[in-house]
């Protein structure tokens, strides 16, 4: 494992010295800004190191914690110095490229074009390019924890359901996903979003998944403020990927992680929730039903698949509309679109919008879509639905840009 961090660290710094190099010319070497800008290179590079080293090294001895810390601030902003500096080897990987192919050209003769000199001119420009985007991305990213992170965001969204009972035409859903509460560090911020969402006076609310990052004692300090949450013909919810301590080498099969499990259910009972573990609720209003479903979580590729649908439909009755609550959206095209009894609609978080990207009227991007199909909001095929939640919280990268933290209220007819 030591063998293995050594080479992390020093690919990393060979990468560091490569984009230095690459850059530094940009100041005149002599300059009072050359020698500031190359003490503050160095030096936070190396805390970098020596943070990533003794996390490494510590990684085992930490325990499940309960207050709050400052962790995710300190990882943000080493992915923050770490994305910043890729983006700004991308003009300087083009321009050692470029001058390959030139010195190709001009040994094996390929070509007549002049070779007497690399313009410097050329150099230049792409140095400044160099040093202006790994600027311009670091900026942003920081400007993204300071007004994204807690930069709550109501979606207000129109769904309509075939058979749905005209009695309870416009019937107020309210979707939160992905508090990630281990990353939270704030009740005043979290009373903000139940406020939000009592405001709404919602029929209905439902929360689908990722409670926590690992450990069921992350919920422990907002326990009080969830249990605030109104609606007014119940409160559901689902786990999420990381509801189930997976990430932290825990084996299924030990008493620590049965243990951990046990408590993370009892804390949804604590808050108010009504968790749905594959099962299935009938919501009766004064004779209108639908069916409310919910089931473990299930996600396509290496993602685990705790989800039975077939045990959660078991008690449905097809002749009414049914609701189905997922954490993560790939269930949909890998199972639920095509399911043998109708499900009209499944609610989903888990994709955080990638927590970047670009959500204005007309225009909804992502890197993420590369990698989900149903990444952000709503989609519809063949009068089916699902719709995608942004999530409140964030994971690795405390802060948002462009993809605000979402309560989604959903009004179905």
């Amino acid at each position: 494992m030591l063998m293995r961090l050594s080479f992390f660290i020093f690919f990393i710094f060979l990468l560091d010295f490569y984009l230095f190099s690459g850059i530094t010319p940009v100041f005149n070497k002599s300059n009072l800004y050359n020698k500031i800008f190359n003490f503050l290179y160095w030096t936070i590079s190396f805390l970098i190191y020596c943070i990533i080293v003794y996390v490494f090294l510590n990684y085992g001895k930490r325990t499940p914690f309960v207050h709050f810390n400052n962790d995710i601030i300190i990882s943000s902003l080493i992915l923050i110095v770490f994305m910043s500096k890729f983006f700004a080897l991308i003009p300087l990987i083009i321009d050692d490229i470029l001058r390959i192919f030139r010195f190709l050209f001009k040994v094996f003769a390929v070509s007549n074009i002049n070779n007497s000199g690399y313009h410097i001119s050329r150099i230049d420009f792409l140095q400044k390019t160099s040093l202006l985007l790994g600027s311009a991305f670091f900026l942003t990213l920081l400007a993204g924890m300071k007004f994204g992170r807690y930069n709550f965001k109501l979606k207000h969204v129109n769904i309509n359901i075939q058979d749905w009972s005209k009695k309870i035409k416009g019937f107020k859903v309210i979707q939160i996903s992905d508090l990630h509460l281990g990353g939270f560090n704030s009740i005043e911020k979290l009373e903000e979003v139940v406020r939000l969402i009592n405001d709404q006076k919602p029929d209905l609310f439902v929360f689908t998944g990722d409670l926590v990052n690992n450990y069921y004692n992350e919920a422990i300090p907002y326990v009080e403020t969830l249990k605030k949450i109104h609606a007014k013909y119940g409160k559901y919810s689902i786990l999420g990927n990381h509801d189930y301590c997976d990430y932290v080498g825990w084996k299924r099969s030990s008493k620590k992680w049965k243990i951990n499990f046990k408590n993370m259910i009892a804390i949804h009972k604590e808050i108010g929730f009504d968790l749905l573990l594959d099962e299935s609720r009938e919501i009766n209003i004064n004779g209108s039903i639908f069916n409310l479903v919910g089931v473990e979580n299930w996600g396509a590729g290496n993602f685990n698949k705790d989800g039975n649908l077939n045990k959660a439909m078991k008690l449905v009755d097809n002749n009414f509309p049914t609701i189905l609550l997922s954490h993560d959206p790939s269930h949909w095209t890998a199972q639920v679109i095509n399911f043998s009894k109708r499900i009209d609609l499944q609610l989903a978080g888990h994709t955080h919008g990638m927590q970047f990207g670009i959500d204005i009227p007309g225009i909804k991007w992502s890197p993420l879509k590369w990698r989900y199909k149903q990444w952000l909001g709503l989609y519809e095929e063949d009068s089916k639905y699902i719709y995608v939640n942004a999530g409140i919280g964030h994971l690795a990268y405390a802060g948002r840009v462009g993809i605000m933290p979402e309560i989604s209220v959903l009004t179905i007819s």
